[in-house]
């Protein structure tokens, strides 16, 4: 059932009314502002993704629901077509699905939804030509392009980031895209969205993820490209599981859902350097192990089972290099349900006991002082689950 879910064959029974109900909300979408176009796009579909994932259970494979509303939607302007009907804001939909969907992955084990909606696009074109009707704008589709290089601002723990960059089409509509990336439970992106100016995405960002994690004071710097793969690789890869919701999804998020991912590609497709390989290597945890062994034994003579050891450092993190060693209150969080939920008591509790010890050991190697270290510490201390979490994907730091 899993596998046919994610291959969009089960739970779509409610799709027709669902894609119906978008066609009935089409009336003057935007034109000449291919942004506009966008946001209303990205709007409306936005808006029946969230309010279905609030009333459905299943049925959500977005890249098949996608293709099949472009297949409603061309199918509604040849009749259109046919009987002298409006095709304005059919065409521009089409347009606006376009503008908003990330360039075909090569995916092959379902239907892929860039091909979809080109196609849809191409058939409706030659339909409306042998039909004798001009569809007005948009005459080519249309998808933002980079408009310089992107910057980046990590909070003060080091494991969540504004990344941003400027786009454009051509000298259109110029914006700026941010991605909220939170790293305390993976490479999630948690909050995505268009802003005006980097000052104002910077704004947005820094009341979300708290004053205190994130001063005014500091500002954004350019970001190497090497970097920024590394931070938008998770979305330029096109896999099954990329269609699960995790159900703790805000309406912008789930709005944003191609939209992030066609900037992150268009962005990342400007790069001149290359990729890493992939899969990237799995960071070898022994000589984290050795260390924070040995600096237990020199601190306090403690010498814990190694498995215990290993457990804890695999569960905290996988990011590679300096950011393993941050220890905001939510990546330690994070990893206490993890140990909790994934051992039985008397083994994660014999992990946990390390918490506090092993957040002073990453306090030091980070340099964290004053409150922001204290709430570190606090955190840790706190290191049993009583069975609640946060439903909120964004979260204060």
């Amino acid at each position: 059932m899993l596998f046919e879910s994610l291959m969009g064959t089960a739970g779509d029974q409610w799709w027709p009314d669902s894609q119906d109900a978008i066609i009935e909300r089409l009336t003057d979408l935007p034109a000449y502002s291919p942004l506009r176009l966008e946001n209303a796009v990205v709007d409306l579909v936005g808006e029946e993704m969230w309010t279905r994932t609030r009333t459905e259970s299943m049925g959500f494979h977005w890249d098949q629901y996608l293709a099949s509303l472009a297949d409603l939607v061309r199918d509604e302007i040849q009749m259109a077509a046919r009987t002298g009907g409006q095709i304005d804001d059919l065409w521009r939909m089409l347009h606006g699905l376009a503008a908003m969907t990330p360039p075909s992955s090569g995916e092959m084990l379902r239907r892929d939804l860039d091909l979809a909606i080109r196609e849809a696009i191409k058939d409706t074109t030659m339909d409306l030509a042998e039909a004798g009707i001009a569809p007005g704008w948009p005459s080519e589709i249309l998808r933002a392009t980079p408009a310089g290089g992107p910057l980046l601002l990590a909070d003060a723990y080091g494991s969540r980031y504004a990344f941003l960059a400027p786009f454009a089409w051509g000298e259109e509509d110029p914006h700026w895209y941010c991605w909220d990336i939170d790293r305390c439970t993976g490479d999630r992106v948690v909050h995505a969205a268009v802003f005006a100016s980097p000052e104002e995405a910077l704004a947005e960002w820094r009341a979300a993820v708290g004053m205190h994690a994130a001063s005014a004071s500091t500002q954004p710097a350019p970001c190497d490209q090497a970097t920024a793969r590394d931070l938008l690789d998770p979305l330029c890869r096109s896999d099954l599981l990329g269609a699960l919701l995790l159900g703790s999804e805000s309406q912008q998020l789930i709005a944003e859902r191609y939209r992030l991912r066609q900037r992150a590609r268009a962005l990342c497709e400007s790069f001149t350097v290359a990729p890493e390989p992939k899969p990237k290597p799995k960071q070898d945890l022994n000589p984290i192990i050795d260390d924070f062994a040995a600096w237990l034994r020199d601190r306090d003579d403690h010498r814990p089972e190694r498995e215990d050891i290993a457990t804890l450092a695999d569960t905290w993190s996988r990011v590679c290099g300096a950011g393993y060693y941050a220890c905001s209150p939510h990546r330690i969080e994070h990893t206490v349900i993890l140990v909790s939920d994934g051992y039985i008591k008397k083994y994660a509790e014999a992990i946990l006991d390390l918490l506090p010890q092993w957040v002073e050991w990453c306090i030091e190697r980070t340099g964290l002082t004053g409150e922001l270290a204290e709430r570190s510490r606090q955190a840790a201390a706190n290191n049993r689950w009583d069975g609640s979490d946060s439903m909120d994907l964004r979260r204060t730091e």
